[in-house]
């Protein structure tokens, strides 16, 4: 139980240090940084639930709101669900989508 709020704790030291630099320039408050924090989570969700999206392969960006998605898919219809996915979340304003499809390599196969 102890170990337990100990490793709470220190997640919740690292996730507001980590936003501390854009409250401290104003770029974004304490409470949107949470509510970004949020959403990523929510969004990466989505993605691992979807059994034709490999969403380890995705980085997630929020801020205030608006998701990037960057990273490498197998097809580009696995960039459109990725994107769907995303944009079903709560809370969502916009998807920049900025999956780019993986392309073979035909070197290796020419030996």
């Amino acid at each position: 139980m102890r170990s337990t709020l100990s490793i709470s704790a220190a997640a919740v030291i690292v996730l507001l240090a980590n936003g501390g630099c854009r409250v401290m320039h104003h770029e974004e408050t304490s409470g949107q940084y949470v509510d970004d924090t949020t959403l990523k989570t929510r969004a990466k969700t989505a993605l691992i639930r979807d059994s034709d999206v490999h969403s380890s392969d995705f980085s997630i960006d929020v801020y205030q709101g608006h998701v990037t998605l960057t990273g490498v898919v197998r097809n580009a219809q696995e960039a459109k669900r990725a994107e769907e996915d995303v944009r079903k979340v709560d809370g969502v304003k916009s998807v920049q989508n900025e999956l780019r499809v993986a392309k073979a390599d035909s070197s290796s196969s020419q030996q």
